[in-house]
């Protein structure tokens, strides 16, 4: 387990990642359409949401190793649809990537110790 000099910074990526988490197991369980119909559809929804909520919650434990999961899964996801869109839905992702920086910040060692 990562030892982390910064307990407000990592539980202030506890406590964002698991709000995200429980908002993206709401929004699939609530989803009421047809399912992914093709092979990028599958990956995507793999790597978003059900792989980002794992990468937090493996954050939890491995703060380091989660945080970088979870940003490799938004890029793989963004890879994976190849589609382009507005400003407004870049900035959503952004926000939600806001976890990881927080654990990532709250593993890095200090100058001089």
């Amino acid at each position: 387990m990562t030892r982390t000099d910064r307990p407000a910074l990592t539980w202030a990526a506890r406590l964002t990642s698991l709000g995200l988490v429980a908002v993206l197991t709401l929004a699939l369980i609530g989803e009421s359409a047809a399912g992914p119909s093709g092979w990028r559809e599958w990956a995507y929804l793999g790597f978003f949401p059900v792989g980002f909520s794992i990468a937090y919650l493996a954050a939890w434990r491995w703060p380091r190793a989660g945080a970088l999961f979870a940003l490799a899964c938004m890029f793989a996801s963004q890879l994976v649809i190849a589609r382009t869109f507005d400003l407004q839905a870049y900035i959503v992702w952004a926000i939600l990537c806001v976890p990881a920086l927080l654990f990532l910040a709250s593993t890095r060692k200090r100058n001089g110790s």
